[in-house]
């Protein structure tokens, strides 16, 4: 049992820094919600794409240390360290941004979030460093879910799906609380208790 995991907006959850980020900068009022899609949407319509990037560099890169864990996020990867089960975390992350001449290293940043919270660690969830892998493009990133077979793979990404060389055999879970969208093969769930109550019960009726 093989299971692969985004990073970005699936293990980690950047709603409170980048909403903190884009106030400070006085790109939103402080009323609008905490969501990544409503805050971007404003970004965009009210002034452009460009500070948009400049707020992906901030939370991706510069102001990494104020991202967080995706609720239930670890207490699912715990339970799978505890029963035994390894995970892969396969990204699709390029080295630096596209924007711009910044020279911020965004694997280094992303790299030092799991390192804070313990996921390199024997006490913490004991994922090999060799287990996490960053690729440029979305491509390459499904050419190596091929490649490492995973069961089942977790992305909050449904275009990642839709993609016609994705693995047919992999298990495919959409982390999203949009409840109306239905893509045939995919399991639409939209959190992490969720996630934990279908891959377990799956696991124990001998599906995966």
């Amino acid at each position: 049992m093989l299971i692969g995991i985004d990073l970005d907006n699936t293990i980690i959850c950047y709603d409170n820094s980048l909403h903190g980020i884009a106030v400070e900068r006085g790109l939103i009022s402080s009323d609008l919600p905490k969501e990544k899609r409503v805050i971007r949407d404003q970004i965009r319509a009210v002034h452009d794409d460009i500070e948009w990037q400049k707020l992906q560099i901030a939370i991706y890169g510069t102001h990494m240390e104020q991202a967080e864990l995706m609720p239930g996020a670890r207490d699912f990867l715990l339970q799978l360290k505890n029963q035994g089960i390894k995970f892969q975390i396969v990204s699709h992350k390029t080295r630096y941004p596209n924007y711009g001449d910044s020279k911020v290293d965004l694997h280094v940043a992303a790299r030092a979030f799991l390192k804070r919270h313990n996921f390199f660690s024997e006490s913490g969830l004991g994922l090999n460093e060799n287990d996490v892998f960053f690729l440029p493009t979305r491509s390459k990133k499904i050419k190596t879910i091929r490649q490492l077979k995973h069961n089942i793979f977790i992305d909050d990404l449904k275009e990642l799906y839709l993609e016609a060389d994705f693995p047919q055999q992999v298990t495919k879970i959409l982390f999203s609380s949009e409840q109306e969208v239905e893509i045939p093969g995919v399991i639409v769930l939209p959190d992490f208790t969720k996630i934990s109550e279908f891959v377990f019960k799956g696991i124990a009726d001998g599906r995966f």
